[in-house]
């Protein structure tokens, strides 16, 4: 159930705060956690802690960037809860559940760039050797990526709207669209993508994660979202849909045996350095063990 008028989100807001007797409390969620694998995992979350906290059900905004989501959620009056990255503006402003949803693949990056543009990146072993060939990386104006990068002294082009950063790539403004290991099959079958490919050579990585944010104005579901999660993960369930969400991504990286280029991420607190230790691998772990499905094994 997609909500694109503001008054039937007043109204979601307004029985979160007055729930009827015995209905189901509706929470608004940004629109592209309506198709996202964090719904299940948020879906059972909530469903586990029904009775101490009621029942409650999920609904979605109308599309927005990220920069206009994490507005909404400040003002807290038509959004509930939002899914990205940390960053110290977000957990001082937000109210932050710590729990990596996708245990971290979040900071497994892999270029888009343009066909036939490969040798641009084969020399490649090192980041300091990327750093010295001055490639560049395209990313979102308002994701914590950026900084990230930047900390790394790799160069970055930004742009707002998620769909022409394709085309900024295409007109080889930068020659790296950087993305998570479990976005890129999404990005790549995108009408977007055409005449652009995953770059086969080359992984980056930095301690990264995709957690829940909610409004300061709904300290109580962020309690009950931290409890579900956790209890998720005590009970198998996180371990469950990583692999079916998230295991071929795995073993075709595996496979690849990629060149790991490891970068900082200074941007990450501790408690969220300490909810990827917790409920994450290493890139080591998840990397080490070779894929049954390798050829020649």
């Amino acid at each position: 159930m997609r909500l694109a008028c503001s008054g039937l989100l007043l109204g979601g807001w307004l029985a979160l705060q007055l729930p009827a007797v015995g209905a189901a409390t509706p929470i608004i969620a940004a629109d592209y956690l309506e198709t996202s694998p964090h719904r299940e995992l948020i879906e059972y979350a909530l469903k586990v802690t029904e009775a101490d906290y009621g029942p409650a059900t999920l609904t979605f905004s109308g599309e927005m960037v990220q920069g206009r989501a994490e507005q909404l959620l400040k003002d807290g009056k038509l959004l509930h809860l939002v899914v990205f990255a940390p960053s110290p503006e977000r957990e001082r402003d937000l109210l932050p559940v710590y729990f990596p949803l996708s245990q971290g693949l979040l900071g497994y990056r892999i270029c888009i760039i343009n066909n036939g543009q490969q040798y641009k990146f084969d020399p490649v072993k090192t980041l300091q050797d990327w750093q010295k060939a001055d490639l560049t990386i395209g990313q979102g104006t308002h994701w914590p990526d950026v900084a990230v990068l930047r900390h790394n002294n790799l160069t970055v082009v930004t742009n707002p709207l998620y769909s022409l950063l394709f085309e900024m790539v295409r007109q080889q403004r930068f020659d790296c669209f950087a993305r998570s290991a479990d976005e890129l099959a999404r990005d790549l079958q995108s009408e977007h993508a055409t005449g652009l490919v995953a770059e086969r050579r080359l992984l980056l990585h930095y301690p990264q994660l995709s957690m829940i944010f909610v409004s300061q104005s709904f300290p109580q579901l962020a309690e009950r979202l931290q409890k579900g999660l956790e209890q998720a993960h005590a009970d198998g369930v996180v371990q469950r849909h990583f692999r079916r969400h998230y295991g071929a991504i795995i073993d075709q990286l595996r496979c690849e045996q990629r060149q790991l280029l490891k970068l900082e991420n200074p941007q990450l607190s501790e408690a969220s350095r300490q909810a990827l230790l917790r409920f994450a691998s290493t890139p080591e772990q998840l990397l080490a063990a070779p894929a049954a499905a390798c050829k020649g094994q």
